[in-house]
């Protein structure tokens, strides 16, 4: 997983136990892809994204459902009649816009809302549940589909308002006074001392041992842990950043007869799982609803009752399922920042020694899919070893000593990889 910029494992921080902002929006990032081709995490965030979509979303009905209602509706045009005069009688107003099914859901969608159900209607409405009733013994298959759509409605709504605004009462998560953050389910999370132990913990441990070999003006061959290699070009396989102003691919450093190993360890190696808050049955809490979301894939564009997208902004097929844009990393694996060794042999040894002095700072660039060091935060050169008897040249790197204390909200821990969740499919 490309993710130069780390994860911010202060999860909580402050006397107030304030949730770390930084730490909530890499939980909420959208995934992307490199020109490598390798996945990335992004700037732009999964929430926006998912609030987009339910913003262009609708609950409609096939046309045999719009049918049947039609049909009864008809038949049922006294006792309609009927009730929109008691709903009046009794002082009810009409909204503005009316909502798909005219005056009749409107008034449905009042009465549900309010009162839950029509049964709880209390006596002073004593008329208009009379005249709903006798509705209903017309209308049946009429009545509930007017009481889905409602249902459907209100959920939409609840959703769409929890994630507009985030608050303690629907599960957001305070990120400063009065300040709220989508719910991400942190309760769940480790805390900031536990992750911070677990990164601390050596025996949590992962080591990548890589050799490159057979090296042309084109290609080298790459071996991983020993198993049998295969040919990668040149130029991608290992680029080594010294700022700006300098930058080299392996080429510079080696001949048709080199050999160049890498070592990388990964100390503290520890998952973080995480979910999105999900949307409570009476929509009071939480924001993320994966069934509306299958409804939204499956049914949009087609004659089907549910959830479907009205927008010629978004395509279903790029949003959802493996590689959609709706995306976002479901775990993470995290570690301290990785110590690299590179030993140069049967190359330009007297390049190598010039280049990486003792305390020179360089970003390196494995095969396109993930950076050792970054631009904020350079690996610097801690030994070079001419000392072996084969001329080879050992260079070993370390993440640099930060200087000064660094709160524990800007703290950032190494990301290795992930599991990528791509709704609904894979969530």
């Amino acid at each position: 997983m490309s993710y130069p910029a780390g994860f911010n494992y202060g999860i909580t921080y402050g006397p107030n136990a304030y949730y770390n902002a930084a730490t909530l929006q890499d939980l909420d990032s959208l995934l992307g892809t490199s020109s490598s081709g390798q996945l990335q995490i992004g700037t732009d965030r999964f929430s926006t994204l998912y609030r987009n979509i339910l913003g262009a979303t609708i609950f409609g009905f096939s046309k045999a459902d719009q049918e049947t209602m039609n049909k009864e509706d008809t038949a049922a045009s006294a006792q309609i009649a009927s009730i929109l005069t008691e709903f009046t009688n009794a002082g009810g107003t009409y909204t503005n816009p009316l909502p798909l099914g005219g005056k009749l859901q409107d008034v449905f969608d009042q009465l549900l809302a309010r009162y839950g159900s029509f049964e709880n209607l209390p006596d002073s409405l004593s008329a208009l549940y009379s005249a709903i009733a006798s509705y209903k013994e017309v209308a049946a298959n009429s009545i509930l589909l007017h009481r889905k759509y409602f249902e459907a409605t209100d959920r939409l709504k609840a959703a769409r308002a929890n994630i507009m605004k985030a608050s303690a009462a629907n599960g957001g998560e305070e990120i400063g006074p009065g300040q709220f953050y989508v719910g991400y389910t942190p309760d769940k999370l480790p805390s900031a001392n536990q992750l911070l132990g677990q990164l601390q913990t050596d025996s949590n441990a992962v080591s990548l041992h890589l050799e490159l070999s057979n090296f042309s003006s084109k290609s080298t061959d790459l071996s991983v842990g020993g198993k049998v290699g295969f040919s990668v070009p040149v130029m991608d396989a290992v680029g080594i950043n010294f700022g700006a102003s300098s930058s080299y691919d392996l080429s510079t450093y080696t001949s048709s007869s080199s050999t160049v190993t890498i070592d990388l360890k990964y100390k503290g190696v520890t998952i973080i799982s995480s979910a999105p808050t999900a949307l409570a049955p009476d929509g009071t809490v939480g924001w993320y609803d994966e069934q509306m979301l299958g409804e939204i894939a499956s049914k949009t564009g087609k004659d089907a009752t549910g959830y479907q997208l009205h927008s010629s902004e978004f395509n279903v097929d790029e949003l959802f399922g493996e590689g959609g844009k709706l995306s976002r990393l479901k775990t993470f694996v995290v570690s301290r920042q990785p110590e690299m060794s590179m030993t140069f042999k049967g190359g330009n040894a007297s390049k190598v020694t010039s280049d990486m002095k003792v305390g020179a700072t360089a970003s390196v660039d494995l095969f396109g899919l993930f950076r050792v060091g970054s631009a904020s935060a350079n690996y610097s050169v801690n030994k070079v070893d001419t000392s072996s008897s084969d001329g080879s040249v050992t260079v070993t790197f370390g993440s640099p000593e930060p200087s000064g204390t660094i709160p524990i909200e800007q703290q950032v821990a190494y990301v290795m990889g992930g599991v990528p969740s791509y709704p609904p499919n894979e969530p």
